[in-house]
């Protein structure tokens, strides 16, 4: 038997008896659920988010929630521990079971997290809408937030990565309705804008692409994906100059580039794209 399996079989032991006896503090007797309690929120809170890899943060975790199985928020945030070890299949154990808990109590927060997940961590596209229309259907409103994006956003980035262009044009402009209902700017989608243009270039549709990319430079001008973008749409219209120019801007402001910690955007630009693009145009032309 393994170290770590001893050291669960102790930790559970110990659980067990300190839960079938009674604390008397100052002739207060704490019942069973209140000792429950505090050892769940003890387990649960020396559990450091700087200890998340390691293999004694996930030993903690797991005695909270031997003592709550469905506490949906200790077992998502378990889910984390696997993910950072590039554990992923461990990692999405975690995860369904807490969206299950989740679900089966009317909630849809852990299922936001899933669908984040399935779309940058997995590109899992069709699992991405899937659960997003699932959302939409338990708190029927079209505009939820996923994981501090919207939803929708999402949505229509999965469509796009899965080909279906016009569906994902729909997501966005979907999108842009509702955040003017609430009072958004325009300027505040503009990486939305940035995939709808994106959609648009593939289906060959150009002048509507380079409007939907110069919204998305109002909203954010030193934006090197949208300049890159831009470049390769005159290019395709067969305006080398302005192309030129837009591949210029692009290594200009290269190091804003649409940079994230933790994914990688789709359609990210790298400086070896735009140097290939620029010496494609200087033999070409």
């Amino acid at each position: 038997m393994s170290l770590i399996n001893i050291t669960k079989i102790i930790v559970m032991l110990c659980i067990l008896l300190s839960c079938n006896r009674t604390m008397e503090s100052g002739g207060i007797e704490v019942t069973h659920s209140e000792k429950n309690d505090s050892l769940i929120h003890w387990y649960n809170n020396v559990s450091s988010s700087y200890l998340q890899p390691s293999i004694n943060y996930r030993l903690y975790k797991d005695s909270a929630l031997l003592l709550d199985p469905s506490n949906v928020e200790i077992r998502q945030v378990l889910s984390y521990s696997y993910k950072k070890k590039g554990e992923h299949i461990g990692a999405m154990k975690e995860l369904n079971r807490a969206v299950a808990n989740d679900l089966q109590a009317g909630n849809v927060d852990a299922l936001e997290y899933r669908a984040w997940s399935l779309l940058y961590y997995y590109r899992d596209y069709k699992g991405t809408i899937k659960d997003i229309t699932l959302i939409e259907e338990m708190t029927e409103e079209v505009y939820n937030i996923c994981w501090g994006e919207p939803c929708l956003f999402q949505k229509g980035q999965a469509y796009y990565k899965l080909k279906d262009y016009t569906k994902a044009i729909e997501a966005f402009d979907i999108l842009f309705e509702e955040e003017k209902k609430q009072g958004f700017a325009k300027e505040d989608s503009f990486w939305a804008f940035f995939y709808k243009g994106r959609c648009l270039f593939e289906l060959g549709n150009f002048k509507d692409a380079l409007l939907s990319y110069n919204q998305a430079l109002m909203g954010v001008e030193d934006f090197p994906e949208a300049h890159f973008e831009i470049g390769r749409t005159y290019n395709k219209m067969g305006n080398i100059e302005l192309a030129k120019k837009c591949f210029e801007k692009a290594k200009a402001c290269f190091l804003d580039k649409m940079e994230e910690p933790y994914i990688e955007r789709f359609d990210e630009v790298f400086m070896y794209q735009i140097d290939e693009a620029m010496l494609k145009l200087k033999f070409d032309h």
